[in-house]
């Protein structure tokens, strides 16, 4: 798959970045909340989801780093740590 852009009067893309769908994702010299990473080792590769695992596996953990960002499989919603408690955000 390219890219063509079809008038230079057009911003063309600083750059590419590959998405795990398979798909590029065009950059444009700006970086957004999306782009800039987050998580416990989010840097500039997106966001990073650090742990996939049950609720209560999730909920029992302790001694993470703070903003670890955790997925429970069974509930499908998402987690962070502070240090102390799991603070979730239900996927409804």
């Amino acid at each position: 798959m390219s890219l063509t852009f079809p008038s230079t009067s057009l911003k063309k893309p600083s750059g590419l970045t590959e998405i795990p769908n398979g798909l590029s994702r065009p950059a444009f010299g700006a970086l957004y909340g999306f782009d800039s990473g987050g998580g416990a080792g989010g840097g500039a590769s997106g966001f990073n989801i650090d742990l996939r695992l049950t609720h209560a596996t999730i909920i029992a953990r302790t001694g993470d780093a703070v903003g670890t960002i955790a997925f429970a499989t069974d509930t499908y919603d998402l987690y962070v740590y502070d240090g102390t408690d799991w603070y979730f955000y239900n996927n409804t």
